[in-house]
């Protein structure tokens, strides 16, 4: 059963006078209110302009905010200074368990800045599972080649359609914009030509990424391990 959930985010400052702040950890307001700050380990890995020469001072704060969690503190407002802050209340409803939300807010908002080794791992490993499956179970009825501007393309040998694919995520706004931007407006489009987005985020929460995808007329599959992926490409096949 569906139900309305409030989160809240913590932000960070890196200039108490610019309005431009960081995300770095999530509140879920529940029965037994959770949370999700970013480990200093995490932190190491995000990547802003802002923090350059900074870092310090940032790694001091996150360590600072994560003692608050410990020690149950983190809902006090007066623990709370110009440097970081929480925001307005937000809203979404959901059928799944309070520790799923909670992660998949993590993951739309922080998460998906944290360009990992093992973030860039998994899209490889994707990718490469994708060519292996072709030529192990359906190289009679479809060919996959690179491409230059998305990850892969997939032909239907008979029909001659080509798809033209880019592994991401839902909650990655540099992926969204990755694809809308090497995807021509559909009036330029040719009818042979179709886009799929191949999401492989296990968590999402509503946002305008699947409107703006919308927009551009691409697809949006769920790609996260062999079974989908096997589903994806024999769907090809009778398209």
């Amino acid at each position: 059963m569906r139900k309305m959930y409030e989160y809240k985010t913590i932000r960070y400052f890196p200039n108490a006078l610019s309005d431009e702040f960081i995300n770095i950890g999530v509140m879920l307001e529940c029965d037994k209110p959770i949370e999700r700050i970013i480990t200093e380990t995490e932190a190491k890995h995000l990547y802003c302009s802002t923090l350059i020469g900074e870092n310090k001072k940032f790694y001091g704060v996150v360590e600072h905010v994560q003692t608050l969690a410990q020690k149950r503190l983190l809902r006090e407002e007066n623990q709370y200074f110009h440097n970081y802050t929480i925001s307005e209340s937000k809203f979404l409803t959901s059928d799944k368990s309070e520790e799923e939300i909670l992660e998949g807010l993590f993951e739309s908002y922080i998460g998906y800045k944290l360009f990992t080794e093992e973030k860039l791992d998994k899209r490889i490993k994707i990718i490469q599972q994708s060519f292996e499956i072709v030529k192990k179970e359906f190289s009679k009825h479809i060919t996959i080649h690179n491409s230059k501007k998305f990850d892969f393309e997939v032909e239907n040998i008979k029909n001659k359609k080509v798809y033209h694919a880019n592994i991401g995520s839902l909650g990655n706004k540099h992926d969204i914009f990755k694809m809308t931007m090497e995807t021509p407006p559909p009036t330029l489009k040719k009818d042979k030509d179709s886009y799929n987005f191949l999401d492989i985020s296990t968590h999402r929460v509503e946002n305008d990424a699947k409107e703006r995808l919308r927009l551009y007329q691409i697809d949006v599959y769920d790609y996260n391990n062999e079974e989908k992926i096997g589903a994806y490409l024999e769907q090809l096949i009778v398209a």
